[in-house]
């Protein structure tokens, strides 16, 4: 089964690069080797390069438990409008709930479960990535514990926390820092808190900037790209354009309703620039043209936008290491072999 492809927002990660500045490493230095628009906070990367970014600190740091340390010196301003929303209810629970219902904002966690019983509420997710990426949930995880005793002081301390990946050698800063047994190797990562905390107060409710906040919230949710619906729409667009060449970014993302600057951050939390997704795109619809034997090679390099024939021919023997003629020729053997 193909893992899901969650993405966390960059301003999440300021988190991370903050906190590597104050410990004296170079944030050009970390992202050396995992290059992304720090500077766009409102950008998206995906959930592997988050978690990569998060090893390649600790790492350079010498920092077995560095996700641990980051998060418990989250700030609102790093979880973006979710923070304001969640800090400005009036009760924890009311903030746990808009945490339910906003997390993917700063994180896609997969969605996240909210179940309350006469003793205990639970918070509960399940990525569903190839993960489980330490760091990076103990990140999370310790950054929800932190900011949630900001909010609502020691009520909001839990009674039990499980994770998905397996017990690391020392887990004393586990015990420090979230402040509960934890246990390891679990089907699911579980926040376990007492029924109480739902009625903890927060320690500056502000109505009329929970519900602005919240409408940031909202609008910034229906936003943010669902699934691979877009990515589709983006691949029928360009294939609809190549006969006209050029492919312009600009002309796609007008047809999707969306800026070029917000397509262009979809993309980047795919891994993806506009360029590769063409040639992806051109050699898709290349190798289902040479399938048809109606089709000659001039007609198929016209079909993809190639002003040339020899162009069509040196872009496919980059992509696939043959030429178009053998790739058809074998195509056609295997075919008729069946």
């Amino acid at each position: 089964m193909t893992a899901r492809a969650n993405t966390v927002a960059v301003g999440y990660l300021h988190a991370l690069l903050d906190y590597a500045r104050g410990h004296g490493l170079a944030v050009d230095t970390l992202l050396a080797e995992l290059p992304f628009d720090a500077a766009d906070r409102d950008a998206r990367v995906t959930e592997a390069t988050g978690a990569a970014l998060f090893d390649r600190a600790a790492t350079l740091l010498g920092d077995d438990a560095l996700g641990l340390h980051v998060g418990e010196q989250v700030r609102p301003g790093h979880y973006g409008a979710l923070g304001f929303v969640a800090m400005n209810c009036a009760h924890l629970g009311e903030a746990l709930e808009a945490l339910r219902r906003y997390q993917a904002l700063v994180i896609d966690l997969g969605g996240v479960e909210l179940q309350r019983g006469a003793t205990a509420l639970t918070l509960s997710w399940n990525p569903g990535t190839d993960g489980p990426y330490r760091q990076l949930a103990e990140f999370n995880l310790a950054g929800l514990v932190s900011f949630s005793r900001w909010m609502a002081g020691a009520q909001a301390r839990p009674l039990r926390i499980d994770v998905m990946y397996a017990q690391p050698a020392d887990t004393r800063e586990h015990a420090r820092v979230l402040g509960c047994p934890v246990r390891f190797s679990q089907a699911c990562y579980r926040v376990t808190l007492p029924a109480a905390a739902l009625d903890a107060p927060l320690i500056q409710p502000d109505p009329a900037m929970r519900e602005l906040m919240q409408r940031l919230a909202d609008q910034q949710l229906r936003a943010l790209p669902r699934g691979e619906d877009w990515l589709a729409q983006a691949r029928a667009q360009i294939a609809r354009r190549l006969r006209q060449p050029p492919v312009e970014l600009d002309a796609v993302a007008g047809a999707l309703a969306v800026s070029p600057r917000s397509l262009q951050r979809r993309l980047q939390a795919e891994g993806l620039r506009f360029s590769q997704l063409v040639d992806e795109v051109r050699r898709e619809l290349a190798e289902r043209h040479l399938a048809d034997a109606a089709l000659d090679l001039t007609d198929i390099a016209f079909l993809l936008g190639y002003s040339e024939q020899t162009a069509f021919q040196r872009a496919f023997k980059r992509w696939t290491g043959t030429t178009p003629a053998q790739w058809r020729a074998q195509h056609c053997r295997r075919v008729s072999q069946a």
